[in-house]
């Protein structure tokens, strides 16, 4: 099944305090790390079982990078959204929030909480990717944002950079119809 997700770039590792800000904005607008009844965390293990820890322990193991995680935000007590954290070295975090199986509320819900995010974070934004299909693949969306390079197969159906960094990327820019939203970020379509 092809799931819909969100993919935050952003410049630099987080550490847990820079984590736990990004978590305290997301609970902002209602997408929480502790499970609203059990009062957890949870990770997703390599067979997508839920792994309970303490909400604080799932912060401190992002804050450690010690490789790609699998975590769940928390809309309500049944409905979450499953959040891949990775880094890319040289100096890059990325969260893809995957939106697949939500109604359009919760859909809208997780997404402006994901943009007002950004808005606040904007100064260590590089990219957000919006795939409502999933059908482009994890190296095409990197090659993208990372490198300039646009992906030979689909295409995200919505990108937006930072506006300051565009001059960063003048491949991705050749063809692409530029429109800069008013709020630091800048849309590009193909």
């Amino acid at each position: 099944m092809l799931e819909t997700y969100l993919s935050w770039y952003r410049e630099g590792r987080m550490d847990e305090s820079e984590f736990r800000s990004v978590t305290d904005l997301l609970a902002e607008f209602g997408m929480t790390v502790e499970h609203p009844t059990l009062g957890c965390g949870m990770l997703l293990d390599v067979v997508g079982e839920q792994v309970k820890l303490p909400a604080e322990r799932v912060l401190e193991l992002v804050g450690l990078s010690v490789g790609p995680l699998c975590m769940q935000f928390w809309l309500s007590a049944d409905v979450d959204v499953v959040c891949d954290v990775r880094y890319v070295a040289p100096d890059t975090q990325i969260l893809t929030f995957v939106l697949g199986g939500l109604t359009e509320n919760e859909y809208g819900q997780a997404e402006d909480a994901i943009q007002r995010l950004i808005q606040r974070e904007l100064d260590t934004t590089v990219a957000l990717l919006v795939d409502l299909g999933g059908e482009t693949a994890e190296e095409d969306d990197d090659a993208l944002v990372l490198y300039g390079r646009l992906p030979t197969g689909p295409r995200p159906d919505r990108v937006q950079f930072r506006t300051d960094r565009l001059s960063a990327v003048p491949a991705v820019l050749a063809g692409a119809e530029v429109t800069d939203l008013g709020n630091g970020l800048s849309a590009l379509r193909w």
